[in-house]
């Protein structure tokens, strides 16, 4: 499929990834830095200015105040946010909320204070909507409606117009209010899960990262005698590799070529096939850990 909609949008997700990427924890990369320096972006938005700045504050919150445990198991060990929040979105709720007291704790924090009472509302909501987006089971919900409703769209658009359709039909789809709040939740998702598509290194570090902290978890919930949520995360017999490549198969490459489908992602589909094929190679030779062992000297 010709990428017919790279003409209209600028999708900021390499943007958002370099937010993420500064939000985590021990990054080199300040938030200040990311946002003044983003990657390459395409002209005529289909996301306003006020859409992109929704979507660089969710992704800087997203994660706000994570406690390393997943939202199973705070509702496993009855804690007060799992209560707080009825069991329902539990962390991505806190993260929004949070960010939201933080920001009307002091007036020099507060983003907002100059903002109307009508436009406040829209990118509070958006902002809202896309963490919300990030909690992992309805993934393939999100998936699913943006390809019916865009993507698909899109492509027979591109039949009927022939190779180079109408950039005001491309628009005024793009356009839509329902579309841009597909749009939104999508992009920040690709975004959430991106570990698999950056370069190796930073993939194995995230890996190794990501790895620990579920270790930690199911090493709590035996302590605890709570479910254990992931059992593959045993940290005596745990494949990292394995982990990866499921985690790839099962989340990330349908989401990614549908993404890739509406804006080229041509970078990131290189590193994740690279990293597919460094994981599968690490599976292949049984290793469990996230590099092969050193070549004697």
């Amino acid at each position: 499929m010709a990428r017919i909609h790279s003409m209209t949008i600028e999708a900021p997700i390499t943007k958002v990834i370099n937010i993420i990427n500064a939000a985590q924890e021990h990054s080199s990369i300040p938030v200040s830095e990311a946002l003044a320096h983003p990657a390459g972006q395409t002209s005529e938005p289909a996301l306003d200015s006020v859409d992109e700045a929704a979507a660089l504050i969710a992704a800087a919150i997203h994660d706000l105040d994570h406690p390393g445990r997943t939202n199973l198991f705070l509702c496993n060990a009855g804690s007060a946010l799992a209560v707080l929040y009825n069991d329902c979105a539990v962390l991505e709720s806190h993260h929004s909320a949070l960010a939201f007291q933080l920001t009307a704790r002091e007036d020099k924090s507060n983003i907002f204070k100059n903002v109307e009472r009508n436009d406040y509302r829209p990118p509070l909501q958006a902002i809202i909507d896309m963490v919300l987006a990030t909690e992992m089971t309805r993934h393939f919900e999100h998936i699913n409606k943006f390809v019916n409703s865009v993507v698909k769209p899109l492509a027979e658009l591109e039949e009927s117009e022939g190779s180079e359709p109408n950039p005001r039909d491309v628009d005024t789809m793009l356009r839509s209010p329902e579309n841009r709040t597909l749009i939104k939740p999508m992009m920040i998702k690709c975004a959430d899960v991106s570990n698999p598509c950056r370069p190796l290194e930073q993939c194995i570090e995230w890996a190794a990262r990501i790895s620990e902290e579920y270790f930690s978890q199911t090493e709590e919930e035996k302590k605890l005698d709570l479910p254990v949520v992931v059992p593959a995360f045993d940290r005596n017999t745990c494949s990292i590799p394995k982990s990866q490549i499921s985690f790839i198969d099962y989340f990330v490459t349908d989401m990614y070529h549908a993404w890739d489908d509406f804006v080229d992602l041509q970078e990131l589909l290189h590193h994740r096939d690279n990293n597919f094929k460094y994981w599968k190679g690490l599976d292949e030779m049984k290793l469990r850990g996230v590099r092969p062992p050193l070549e004697p000297k």
